[in-house]
């Protein structure tokens, strides 16, 4: 549990970061009477920290992409963090192990088993659930190859098909 309070609250950081270096910016732009000039800063001394300061506040713009992938983080954080303490008892075997409601294939996978975990969950075609991924990878690559990734690393292999062999 504590380290997922550790990346929760990275995720916080990360996602606030530009802001705050962009307020650290404007205080020290304040402090040292540089002036701004359109998208600039001067400073009458030292010269070189106008350069600096103006980079340090216009790094508000890279929030744009910080602040929805900190919250992204920052949800399935949560939502591991409630699962991990409050397990669904209607997912437990006879041996009290928690199953999980996914398992990719060993057998019918393409690169990861992911689209047939997919298909067999909510009992739908492979080969539909397969041109569905590949049609959004085209359409939007970046989130759904994170996705992709994101699965294939937190979802488990199904168990490997156990012989029914009886041995005399």
């Amino acid at each position: 549990m504590r380290w997922h309070l550790v990346l929760l609250s990275l995720c916080i950081l990360y996602g606030t970061a530009p802001l705050l270096v962009a307020w650290g910016g404007i205080s020290l732009a304040d402090h040292f009477a540089c002036k701004a000039e359109v998208i600039v800063y001067h400073c009458p001394s030292p010269s070189w920290l106008g350069g600096l300061l103006s980079g340090m506040v216009f790094a508000h713009w890279l929030a744009i992409f910080t602040i929805p992938s900190a919250i992204l983080g920052s949800i399935g954080l949560i939502i591991s963090l409630v699962l991990k303490v409050n397990p669904s008892p209607t997912k437990a075997n006879i041996s009290g192990i928690p199953t999980p409601a996914f398992y990719r294939s060993r057998r019918h996978k393409v690169i990861a088993g992911l689209c047939v975990a997919v298909a067999q969950r909510w009992k739908l075609p492979i080969q539909g659930v397969r041109i569905v991924t590949v049609a959004l990878a085209v359409i939007i690559p970046g989130l759904i190859l994170f996705l992709y990734l994101l699965f294939w690393l937190a979802l488990p292999l199904e168990p490997p098909m156990e012989s029914n062999l009886v041995s005399d």
